[in-house]
């Protein structure tokens, strides 16, 4: 098939090296695009506005002190957030149920704290083909050392009690991760890769 034509038998067209079918873009087996993340921001009003608002969401439900205040920021996605692996716990438990399980007081406690740290610390802008990610905490993806004991502290309030085992592919420690999209739809709250 001649670079640039369209073929009768089939909808496809060879471009740059790129297929096109039906209007998708196919990239040639091999050919992977990786993810552009930014370096770590601090300055909370780069934050689109419904990623701001999101986060303001959850922050105040986290000031309750109840990890069932935060029913509301999971319950204003349309679909719910990821708090685990797939298959960690049966298809429809309600998600307050898996934020107290995972926690280490099983009252969600933990999950609160965790939160409230991690959306203390600088977050990083992640390009991921059409979509885009703000996620915190920055470290976790943009590897850097701390400043200085209290950031180094700081840090390790990121960590659930139950991933103080469990290390990243690096060998440190896994991160609890927080992800909100562009659109402001919450996408995940874990420590998985």
């Amino acid at each position: 098939m001649a670079v640039g034509k369209w073929s009768n038998s089939a909808h496809w067209r060879i471009k740059a090296g790129a297929r096109y079918h039906c209007g998708m873009i196919r990239k040639p087996k091999g050919d992977v695009i990786g993810d552009v993340i930014s370096p770590p921001i601090g300055d909370l009003a780069l934050l689109p506005a419904p990623v701001a608002k999101i986060r303001d969401k959850i922050l105040a439900a986290t000031e309750t002190g109840e990890v069932e205040a935060l029913r509301i920021p999971i319950d204003w996605n349309e679909t719910r957030p990821l708090f685990a692996k797939s298959g960690a716990f049966k298809a429809g438990t309600d998600p307050v149920e898996i934020l107290k399980a995972l926690s280490f007081d099983r009252k969600g406690h933990e999950t609160i704290s965790l939160i409230r740290a991690i959306f203390a610390q600088p977050f990083v802008k992640i390009v991921r083909g059409p979509t885009t990610l703000y996620e915190w905490p920055a470290f976790a993806r943009r590897a850097q050392a701390a400043a200085n004991e209290d950031e180094a502290r700081d840090r390790w309030r990121c960590v659930r009690f139950a991933d103080l085992i469990r290390s990243n592919a690096e060998g440190k420690p896994r991160a609890t991760r927080i992800g909100i999209g562009s659109d402001g739809v919450w996408h995940y709250f874990w420590s998985e890769d």
